[in-house]
């Protein structure tokens, strides 16, 4: 199972990677694809938790 915090640490692995001057090209390209996968995959969390974070807010705003 892919965590966010999995995904993030993976994304810093292909950063160093494509940061390596003598990286291979078709690594490089491959890395940029599972990168942009792995960026939409945070932003999706991310948004989860702030939809799911706002509505316990709005509970507690409620209940007060």
């Amino acid at each position: 199972d892919l965590t966010y915090e999995k995904a993030i640490a993976e994304l810093e692995a292909i950063v160093e990677r494509v940061e390596d001057k003598n990286a291979p090209l078709d690594r490089i390209e491959e890395d940029i694809k599972k990168g942009m996968a792995l960026i939409a995959f945070c932003k999706g969390k991310l948004r989860g938790y702030k939809e799911r974070i706002s509505a316990i807010m709005d509970e507690n705003d409620q209940e007060q």
